[in-house]
């Protein structure tokens, strides 16, 4: 289950689809990714910290809201292999 979260992280899916693709309760998918960032394979941070919001198209529509994203470590990159988009059907 690490491993598959680990690879929708890299491939950039939004904790919702992540939590509905794996069929898990969000708070035990946010309980979840607490645990990984104490083992190292995340660290945490903020929508500002990737500096892709001044080229994202929808940064007009976006909340002001500072949202926390979850970045992959050299140690989680390790499990969730190469960061290839899987497929883009989040309900299989």
């Amino acid at each position: 289950m690490i491993k598959k979260v680990l690879e929708r992280i890299c491939a950039g899916w939004t904790l919702a689809e992540i939590s509905q693709n794996l069929n898990m309760e969000y708070s035990a998918l946010i309980s979840m990714l607490e645990h990984l960032v104490k083992l190292g394979y995340l660290t945490k941070g903020t929508k500002t910290d990737t500096g892709t919001c001044k080229t994202c198209p929808l940064r007009e529509h976006c909340s002001e809201r500072n949202y926390t994203i979850y970045f992959l470590t050299d140690k989680g990159r390790k499990i969730a292999g190469s960061c290839e988009p899987l497929r883009t059907d989040i309900s299989s």
